[in-house]
């Protein structure tokens, strides 16, 4: 995910590339199951629980549609499941927040990779 979000052209396509492969093997853990341990939430999902809060924002700052229902119906169904619990829906913080945050966090990395690579 880092390397799509912080880099730009071939090395960004190859960071998507690399996030389709492991969204697939996510996808394929969660076929079937409510949570990745089974029925019960549990620390893998804690573990992994911070790409409900985190990707759609960064889809928004890259214009890219990472976790796409179609693609992936049991990951987008356990996004739903972790965001509407409520002690965990109630601690994220404001979504305009981290899209600012995040985008100055990308163009950061971007510049220093430019200033360096010029």
């Amino acid at each position: 995910m880092w390397q799509a979000f912080t880099k730009e052209g071939r090395e960004q396509e190859e960071g998507v590339a690399s996030i389709a492969e492991n969204l697939k093997l996510l996808e394929a853990e969660l076929e079937g199951k409510k949570f990745l341990g089974g029925e019960e939430i549990g620390i893998p999902d804690f573990a992994l629980g911070w790409l409900v809060n985190l990707v759609p924002v960064f889809e928004e700052i890259l214009g890219l549609k990472i976790v796409d229902e179609e693609r992936h119906p049991s990951l987008s169904e356990w996004s739903r499941r972790i965001s509407d619990i409520p002690v965990i829906e109630e601690s994220w913080p404001p979504r305009d927040k981290l899209v600012t945050k995040w985008a100055a966090i990308r163009d950061h990395f971007l510049a220093t990779a430019r200033a360096s690579s010029g």
